[in-house]
C-alpha cells in the first residue's frame, strides 16, 4: 500500500528528474546554440541534398548540364537563381495534388516525346512543360533553401566558353551583344548583362550558357511565353538568325 511518505518521495524524484532534464538541455543548447550561422549551415545542407536528388539529374551536380536543353547553373547569380525558384514556387500554390514524380513523368514523356528510360539527348525543349516540371521541384521549398541553392550553384566554376554551331554568325552576335542594332531597335545587350556577359544581381549570367538554351529563351521572350517586358520590346524585330548569333556568341565567352 502506498504511504504518504512514498508519494512524497516519488514526487520529489519526478521534480529532480525534471530539473536534471532542464539542466542537461540548457548545457546542450549552450554548447550548440541556434545561431544564424548554424541555421544557414542547416539550410545549405538541405540544399546540397536537393542538388543530389533533383537538380543534378538535369543541371549536373556541379551545375554543368550535359544536355544543352537544360541551362548550366554554375557561376550563375545567386540572387537570380533564388528569384527564379521563387517564381516557380509561386506558380502552383493552388494546386498541391501533383507529385514530384508525376512532374518527372511529364518531363520524360511530354517534353521530350519519349517514353521513360529512353534517351532524350536530342529532344527539343518545350518551355511550358519545363515550367511544369520546375513547379514540382520548387513547390515545397522555403526561401532560405532557395537562397542556399542559389549560393551553392553561384560558387561552382562556370562552364568554359565554346563554339559548337558552325552555322551561327558569332561575329554578328558579338556586334549585336556589344553594340546593339539601331535599325532593329536593339540596345546593346551588355548594358544590362555586362560587357563580359557575367550578369549582375537579378540579371542572369549568359557567358558560357548553352547556345541552344539561350536561343529557346529568346524565342520565348519574343513570343510572350516568357514575360520579360524590357527585353520583349528590344528584341521584337530580331530574326531567328540574330538570336542564333547572339546565343552562339555568349556561349563562346568564359
Amino acid at each position: 500500500m502506498e504511504t504518504k511518505l512514498m508519494r512524497n518521495v516519488t514526487g520529489a524524484a519526478r521534480i529532480l528528474s525534471g530539473l536534471a532534464l532542464i539542466f542537461t538541455t540548457t548545457i546542450a543548447l549552450a554548447e550548440d546554440p541556434v545561431t544564424p550561422a548554424r541555421i544557414a549551415a542547416i539550410d545549405q545542407a538541405r540544399a546540397n541534398l536537393l542538388v543530389g536528388k533533383w537538380c543534378s539529374s538535369c543541371h549536373g551536380y556541379n551545375g554543368h548540364s550535359v544536355n544543352p536543353i537544360f541551362p548550366t547553373l554554375a557561376g550563375q547569380s545567386a540572387e537570380y537563381l533564388a528569384a527564379q525558384l521563387k517564381f516557380f514556387h509561386n506558380l502552383n500554390q493552388d494546386d498541391r495534388k501533383v507529385t514530384h514524380e508525376t512532374y518527372y513523368e511529364q518531363w520524360v514523356t511530354n517534353i521530350t516525346g519519349l517514353r521513360k528510360k529512353e534517351r532524350y539527348e536530342n529532344a527539343p525543349r518545350n518551355e511550358v512543360r519545363a515550367w511544369d516540371f520546375m513547379k514540382g521541384v520548387a513547390r515545397d521549398l522555403d526561401e532560405p533553401t532557395m537562397q542556399a541553392l542559389g549560393d551553392y550553384f553561384a560558387k561552382q566554376t562556370p562552364m568554359a566558353g565554346r563554339i559548337t554551331d558552325s552555322h551561327a554568325d558569332v561575329a554578328r552576335g558579338k556586334t549585336l551583344y556589344l553594340d546593339g542594332d539601331a535599325n532593329k531597335g536593339l540596345l546593346a545587350c551588355q548594358m544590362c548583362h555586362g560587357p563580359d556577359a557575367k550578369g549582375q544581381g537579378p540579371i542572369p549570367r549568359l557567358a558560357g550558357q548553352h547556345a541552344d538554351y539561350v536561343l529557346v529563351q529568346l524565342r520565348a521572350i519574343q513570343s510572350g511565353i516568357r514575360n520579360v517586358e524590357q527585353m520583349q520590346a528590344l528584341i521584337a524585330n530580331l530574326s531567328d538568325a540574330d538570336f542564333a548569333a547572339v546565343a552562339a556568341y555568349v556561349q563562346s565567352l568564359n
